[in-house]
């Protein structure tokens, strides 16, 4: 087996460090689990091996639309790309429509970068919020039309990308927003239950907080489509 940082063989051994922030957690089955920073990622062995050591794996050339891409950004970037077909609707080609969305995320990737990051307290006090239906109904009316079909299994990269594919694809069309959620969170009163618990006290405060910062980055992305 090799450990990651030296080369010397042909395997990879778990506790592995490589980079700055990069560690390998365990290999198995094919498949490879390691962190980058405090984030946990899962990738076929062999893509992992191309992507963080090409010069281990042999040369290969990406497509234009991938260029600039970590193998970490994959999940989210594709799901997001999921979402936006509709977007440019005149564009039949897959190849094209990559392209086309390529340009999208690179002209415009700090933002969008900015509002997953926002967006991911968003989606955790919505997901939070179900525990009390009634409120959550409140947001979702609040949010719009599509706001259910929009919520988020989960907090996964792909989770995110899709949450945040369909707020623009809904914001394009008034039909869903985070704009008025704030406002429906600082309505719930004091001596609510989830306002007695710690930890849901601070996820809807985040909630409001980051879903106010969110929403005109969502209008301002959905109307550069």
């Amino acid at each position: 087996m090799v450990e990651i940082g030296k080369m010397t063989g042909v395997g990879l051994a778990a506790g592995a460090q490589w980079g700055r922030d990069r560690m390998l957690l365990s290999v198995e089955g094919g498949g490879v689990l390691f962190v980058v920073g405090n984030t946990l990622y899962r990738q076929d062995q062999a893509d992992f091996l191309l992507a963080e050591f090409p010069a281990v794996s042999g040369p290969r050339s990406r497509a234009s639309w991938l260029q600039g891409l970590s193998s970490y950004e994959m999940p989210f970037y594709m799901a997001l790309a999921g979402e936006l077909p509709v977007a440019w609707p005149g564009i039949v080609s897959a190849c094209a429509f990559l392209d086309r969305f390529s340009h999208f995320y690179r002209s415009h990737r700090t933002h969008i970068e900015l509002a997953a990051r926002e967006l991911r307290y968003v989606a955790e006090g919505l997901l939070a919020l179900q525990h009390w239906p009634a409120r959550f109904a409140l947001a979702m009316d609040s949010m719009g039309e599509l706001a259910r079909e929009s919520l988020p299994k989960g907090l996964a990269a792909a989770d995110l990308g899709a949450f945040v594919g369909k707020l623009l694809i809904g914001a394009q069309r008034s039909r869903l927003t985070v704009a008025r959620v704030p406002e429906c969170v600082r309505l719930i009163p004091p001596t609510e239950d989830c306002l007695e618990i710690p930890q849901y006290r601070r996820m809807l405060k985040n909630l409001e907080r980051f879903a106010e910062s969110a929403a005109p980055l969502i209008e301002q992305l959905s109307a550069a489509l």
